[in-house]
């Protein structure tokens, strides 16, 4: 085998284009039967390649005279969370986030949840590499809009919702994203530690496990931030958004607790039918308060009608995030002592002492 120097070895920027283009290739030959039935898939490579073609060094774009100011500044700003992530949080960002594309779009992904209409357990899809995940993701919306009518037609509760980012786990380089870079500070840092916690850890088959790990480590890595910042303003505000967080938590906790106990209820579709209906209505009309009482304008939980598939949303990145904060408290909030945990036990708790 002849050897080369480091220097001469091609760059994972350059495979990760190698990989796309032949993926793409491949997937858009009419000889291969077997691409052209996988639409799914097909759909999926192209919208990796066209975020792998379309991105571009952060460098390159700082230097460019038609970067705006304000953009320049949210890319600064994300080379400074991705190195306070790699030298502060014990993530690694592996050349992740140091890239910058533009989709000319509002999102990047689309994602659709379903849950059978008396059932809270989420309809799961299976995937290489990751294996069965809680949702279906897709690129253009109405792809995601063509499945929603399936499994409305097959009798499903769905939810369609828009992603502003998503981790490919460290096998290419994730890039920045005009999807989010204009985010506040404090979600841009959320959401860049949560995306990087996916490169640091996932398991197959544990979606909200995942999601919920990745949150843990998003806010301590958001409240560390603040404090190196010494914005005692901003970490006051920032803790008060996690206890009202809470507060919702709980809300929809109960409500998901009394409609687990309904579904197994032997009860007439229809009776059940309107108990489930007057349930989410109670939980609508309980989080509105918690807002009307904050001065708040209510989030995004309650922009759509609330069904099975909404509350399945929210908990895979929720439910857990208790049991995984207690994890974290149990090492003092030393992120590499709980992710050598997580390594070691994975979502199974470890053994008591």
């Amino acid at each position: 085998m002849k050897l080369y120097p480091l220097s001469f070895l091609p760059s994972k920027d350059f495979l990760e284009k190698r990989l796309a283009r032949l993926l793409l290739a491949a997937c858009m030959t009419s000889a291969l039967a077997s691409c052209q039935a996988l639409s799914f898939y097909t759909q999926a490579i192209r919208g990796q390649a066209e975020i792998t073609f379309t991105k571009v060094p952060v460098f390159k774009v700082l230097q460019s005279p038609a970067t705006t100011p304000e953009l320049a500044a949210k890319l600064q700003l994300a080379q400074e969370l991705v190195d306070f992530a790699e030298s502060e949080l014990a993530l690694e960002a592996s050349g992740s986030y140091r890239h910058y594309a533009d989709l000319q779009r509002d999102h990047v992904t689309y994602i659709v949840y379903a849950a059978p209409e008396f059932s809270l357990e989420p309809k799961t899809w299976w995937y290489p590499i990751v294996g069965e995940q809680d949702y279906r993701g897709y690129f253009q919306k109405e792809d995601a809009k063509d499945l929603v009518a399936q499994l409305e037609e097959e009798g499903f509760d769905t939810y369609l919702g828009g992603v502003s980012a998503y981790s490919t786990l460290g096998f290419f380089n994730d890039p920045l994203l005009n999807t989010f870079i204009e985010y506040p500070e404090v979600d841009l840092a959320e959401l860049i530690f949560h995306e990087l916690t996916h490169q640091r850890y996932f398991e197959k088959k544990e979606t909200s496990f995942n999601e919920a790990l990745a949150e843990v480590v998003a806010r301590e890595g958001t409240r560390r931030w603040l404090r190196k910042k010494g914005d005692r303003q901003a970490l006051a505000t920032y803790e008060l958004r996690l206890k009202r967080r809470s507060a919702i938590r709980s809300e929809i906790e109960s409500s998901i607790a009394r409609l687990k106990k309904l579904y197994a209820t032997p009860l007439p579709a229809e009776e059940m039918r309107r108990r489930k209906t007057a349930e989410l209505q109670s939980l609508h009309d309980e989080v509105k308060k918690l807002y009307a009482g904050w001065q708040q304008k209510p989030s995004h939980f309650l922009s759509t009608p609330l069904n099975n598939a909404r509350l399945v949303s929210f908990t895979t990145y929720e439910a857990l995030v208790p049991e995984l904060q207690q994890r974290l408290e149990s090492h003092d909030r030393d992120l590499e002592a709980f992710f050598q945990d997580i390594e070691k036990n994975g979502s199974l708790l470890p053994p008591s002492p």
